[in-house]
């Protein structure tokens, strides 16, 4: 795949373990290519994936083995780490080998996998789990760059997902301007306790995207790091992942929504292992721990009020005619619901449609579009939250909101 966008991106953002591959193999070409970033995990996530249906499919797994530095470099801290990679060697054959990748031929004899090491050199902890999903998906890049992955797609999962039998197919079935997918998912768990508060917080994240969806805002999906496959050039123009200890995906969501569109397939589900967990500061490990603690002290989950929602729909819909007010912004304001107005002021929408009173129609609305992304429409909420909207039970958020919450469980 040529492109001047990968070329450019390669040679200048990125990671070094993409000047390893200069002597990897020529002669080997995979039909897919699949990043699993792996702190503290168990060897079962490979061997699953290489007993599947989907490992006969020529994949390429690119495993990135990492731990943070301040994580302790002692024998037993590394341990698992260590065991990892010599357990991904044990499936098969040593094939190629260079600096810190290391390429084994599953013994299937239809699949490989690259074994990146970043636990011998550990991951600054600041750049944590976003360096890593970097990492596995610049190598990916790479290698589509120069014909060796036949797709231009990177698949993007953890440790803890269970992928179906049809994960790879789908993409062929995208709209022609998708440059994200993202796959529906459903947290499961044998431990009661684990399960229900797992199941409270994604029912918080269906009911989430769902009132996004509501206020018909651009930005309505899901930014979960182990549901995403990503075209390849897309990739290389927003400049990859970012270098962060937690939040990674929703920054790269936010960054490709903005060149393409983002689309879910509901109908291609990933169960994810529920668990808590503490390799990221905040997200789904960290959520689930204090929903646990909440549930065991008999005390209430509460979310974003549903309130919330209306007040980004008004504000929304009030976007379609900022253009005609531009040079009476007063006015456009006093339109406006109170709360509204205050948060939008606050936020500096005034300095923007300032810069923008000479363009065309289509050119401000295009960056008004990019200008109010996901995390400005974060910031929106919260300051309308601020502002006498508090978080309430999230079960009594679900019923009492105007919107459809169908694919809440």
């Amino acid at each position: 795949m040529k492109s001047k966008n990968i070329a450019k991106y390669l040679t200048t953002y990125a990671e070094p373990e993409v000047d390893a591959l200069t002597s990897f193999p020529g002669s080997i070409h995979f039909n897919h290519v699949l990043v699993i970033p792996a702190f503290k995990e168990k060897a079962d996530f490979i061997t699953r994936f290489y007993s599947s249906k989907l490992a006969q499919q020529q994949v390429l797994m690119i495993c990135v083995i990492n731990q943070p530095d301040s994580y302790s470099s002692s024998h037993d801290s590394n341990f698992q780490q260590q065991l990892l990679y010599e357990q991904g060697l044990s499936l098969g054959k040593l094939y190629w080998q260079h600096e810190n990748l290391t390429l084994v031929q599953v013994n299937n004899g239809n699949s490989w996998l690259l074994l990146v090491d970043r636990f011998t050199k550990p991951i600054p902890i600041k750049q944590g789990v976003g360096l890593a999903r970097k990492i596995g998906a610049d190598l990916a890049l790479s290698l589509i760059s120069h014909g060796i992955v036949s797709s231009h797609w990177i698949y993007s999962t953890d440790a803890d997902s269970h992928l179906p039998d049809d994960y790879f197919s789908v993409m062929a079935q995208a709209n022609a301007k998708t440059v994200i997918g993202c796959f529906n998912f459903h947290h499961k768990s044998e431990n009661l306790v684990l399960h229900t508060a797992n199941q409270q917080y994604e029912n918080a994240l269906r009911y989430f995207v769902a009132g996004l969806k509501y206020a018909n805002s651009p930005y309505a999906f899901f930014t979960i790091g182990s549901i995403l496959v990503f075209q390849a050039q897309a990739y290389a123009m927003v400049r990859g992942f970012p270098k962060r200890s937690a939040g990674e995906d929703f920054y790269l969501l936010n960054k490709l929504a903005k060149i393409g569109e983002v689309e879910f397939f509901e109908h291609i589900s990933i169960i994810i292992d529920a668990r808590n967990s503490d390799r990221v500061p905040f997200g789904t490990g960290p959520a689930v721990s204090e929903i646990m603690v909440l549930n065991q002290n008999e005390q209430v989950y509460c979310y974003y009020h549903p309130q919330l929602f209306n007040y980004l729909k008004s504000c929304l819909a009030a976007f379609e005619c900022l253009y005609q007010y531009r040079d009476n912004l007063a006015v456009w304001f006093d339109n406006l619901p109170e709360k509204v107005s205050s948060v939008l002021i606050e936020q500096g929408l005034d300095s923007f449609v300032f810069k923008h009173t000479k363009v065309t129609k289509k050119q401000f609305d295009k960056q008004l579009f990019v200008w109010f992304d996901a995390f400005r429409t974060m910031k929106f909420l919260h300051g309308i939250r601020n502002l006498g909207y508090e978080d309430i039970a999230l079960e009594e958020a679900i019923e009492t909101c105007l919107f459809d919450t169908k694919l809440i469980t």
